[in-house]
């Protein structure tokens, strides 16, 4: 099987049962879960090696960049970046696949503006909880 292209992957919203694509993304993050570790070594622990066990586990940030084509967009981000609101989200790729999750958006910005670029933006959206990974097998 060949790799899968990411070109057609969405990001979307879903606040309220009514499902938003969020416009105009050149990437989108990570998505995945890490665990945190909690240090069990003791004085008699022997090799001289630590030991860890699994503490919490955290699904971390999904972070967003992409290009300014609305101003709609930019202040529709804004606004949730200020209500600080806990929402439903999906990332969804061109095989079908996808990955949901509850989350807040963290930041929100507008990127650095140069002579030859173009606007852009920045933010992340911080994972509240367990996201879910939904695979849909792909024919070659």
């Amino acid at each position: 099987m060949s790799a899968l292209k990411s070109l057609g992957t969405t990001l979307t919203l879903d606040p309220d049962g009514t499902p938003v694509a969020i416009a105009d993304l050149t990437s989108i993050g990570e998505v995945g879960v890490e665990s945190d570790e909690i240090d069990v070594t003791t004085l008699d622990s022997t090799g001289g090696y630590k030991e860890f066990i699994a503490g919490s586990k955290d699904a971390g940030e999904v972070s967003l960049a992409g290009f300014v084509k609305s101003e709609t967009n930019m202040e529709d981000m804004l606004a949730l970046a200020e209500a600080q609101t806990v929402s439903d989200w999906e990332i969804e790729f061109t095989s079908g696949s996808k990955w949901t999750f509850s989350g807040f958006v963290k930041s929100w910005k507008e990127a650095e503006s140069t002579v030859d670029g173009v606007r852009g933006f920045t933010g992340s959206i911080r994972i509240s909880g367990a996201p879910t990974y939904t695979a849909t097998e792909v024919s070659a």
